[in-house]
This record gives C-alpha cells, structure tokens and sequence, in this order.
C-alpha cells in the first residue's frame, strides 16, 4: 500500500462530522503519527510504500476514530505549549484555548519564587507548562482522581520539572498561601452533555460536568479563594461560553475583584483573572 492509497483508504473508512470536518487530513495526521514522520513527507511522495506494521496500526487507529475514539488517545500524547503531554481516558485532553491560561499567568509580575496551585490539573498541562517555563516558581497540583494525578506525574517527568501534587476535592487538600491560583474545571452544564461530541464524550465525565449550570465547582474554588491567596495574589479561571458574566458576580459576592476577562480565539469570554479587593 502506498501513502496516496492508504491516504484514500483513510478517507473512505473516516466519516465527516463534528470533530471530522476533513477525513482526508484526519487520514494524513493519523498515518504520519502512525508511522513516526512528518506530514509534509507524505504529501512529498505519495507514492512511498508504507511499511507492514505501519499500515496494521493505521488500519487499526481508522476504526477505532471511525468509531469515536479521540485522535490524541490513539497516539497517548497531546502537543500544548511547544510540548507533548501523555493523554488517557483518565484526564481530560488539553485545548488550545486553555494556553490562554498560560499566556495570563507568564505576564503576571509574580515574585520570583512564587507559590502556584493548580486546581483539577488533570494532565497536569497547566502546572507543568508554568513549571517548566518558570523554573524557580514551586507549583504544586491537586485533584480528586488518583489515576489523573499519575498522568499529571508522568507529564512533569517528560519535561523535566518538579511537581508536588495532592489527592483531594479541590483546594480542601492544600494550605495557604498561595500567589496565584489557575484552574480549568470542569464547566459544561450537565443538560449539555448529551450534545456534546462522541470524541468530547470520550473525556472522563467527572472533568466535563459542572452541574446544573455548569459552575458547581467553580462556585465552590472561588468561595476558597479568601482563605487561598495572599493579599497581592490572583486567579485564573478557565470559563465556559456565556459564563463571564455569572462568574464575575459570583466572584464580587466572595470580595474579589475581577481584573480582566479574556477572549478565545473563537470570540467566546474564555478566561477570567480574580484578585483579593
């Protein structure tokens, strides 16, 4: 089978729908990942035999994404901020708008050894990502399920970084103070969840309900808050569409302030920054 065969194969086995939109270019990520190259050799010579064990995989990873399963479970990573992150169905996969939440933090004027917790990290993409590029920050991580804190371990010993983490229902687990709070919770209310993609729907449930209106726990991280941060401290809050609003006034309510509200690159408010009044 040559990579233009392989490539037609891909495109007839592959249906078109949301999280689809281009089988062809689906077959293409899939096979180059398959076979440990890059894209651009495939479109250069389409006329390359594939090898045996290569295409045994492709055929076996088109079935299983023909059937649902997320691209980035089948090849275990996921690329966030320059890096590759270990994936499972244990954590979320990481989006491109939650770099928002880096880009936000690597601006603040934090000191230099600052205390940073992440909250529900998940992967640990966030806490590794502040890590790594802020060496001498000492972040720590904590969520309430054991296998995604091993993923998140994992994750932080690929990049080389230290990470204290915990097990624990938010920031129950954890001590005061801290100099800046991030968090991406989960946020889609549960009546959503049904409309939600087959490959999002992939995602453990625990880090996509957030509850009637989808801000159980975000409500409750941002009633934490006052106890959490020091006096000159902030947060970071990852937010579902149409939820800036409703978390800004919750976040008045607890005393904090709100310093700015980010956009993502599809227009939607996406992150909100808190600070102490």
């Amino acid at each position: 089978m040559t990579v233009d065969q392989a490539l037609r194969v891909g495109t007839e086995v592959l249906p078109q729908r949301e999280g689809i939109p281009d089988p062809r270019r689906e077959a293409a990520w899939l096979l180059a990942a398959a076979w440990g190259v890059d894209e651009v050799m495939l479109r250069v010579h389409p006329e390359r035999e594939v090898p045996a064990g290569v295409a045994d995989r492709y055929r076996s990873w088109l079935e299983r994404r023909a059937a649902g399963e997320p691209a980035h479970h089948l090849t275990g990573v996921c690329r966030f901020w320059g890096r590759d992150f270990e994936v499972s169905p244990a954590v979320l996969v990481p989006r491109p708008e939650t770099e928002i939440v880096i880009e936000v933090a690597l601006a603040l004027p934090l000191t230099p050894t600052a205390r940073v917790l992440d909250v529900g990290t998940g992967s640990g993409c966030i806490a590794v990502t502040l890590a790594a590029e802020r060496p001498q920050w000492r972040v720590s991580a904590v969520d309430r399920s054991p296998a995604a804190l091993a993923v998140a371990r994992r994750n932080a010993k690929r990049s080389g970084v230290e990470l204290k983490t915990w097990v624990g229902d938010l920031s129950s687990a954890v001590e005061p103070p801290w100099d800046l709070v991030v968090a991406n919770l989960p946020y889609i209310p549960t009546k959503d969840l049904g409309s939600l993609s087959v490959e999002v729907l992939r995602d453990p449930p625990s880090a996509l309900d957030g509850g009637a209106d989808g801000l159980d726990l975000i409500r409750r991280l941002i009633a934490d808050l006052g106890r959490l941060l020091r006096p000159c401290g902030g947060a970071i809050l990852e937010v579902g569409d149409d939820q800036a609003a409703a978390v800004s006034r919750l976040a008045r309510a607890e005393g904090l302030a709100v310093a700015r509200r980010l956009r993502d690159p599809g227009g939607a408010e996406r992150v909100i920054v808190l600070q102490p009044r």
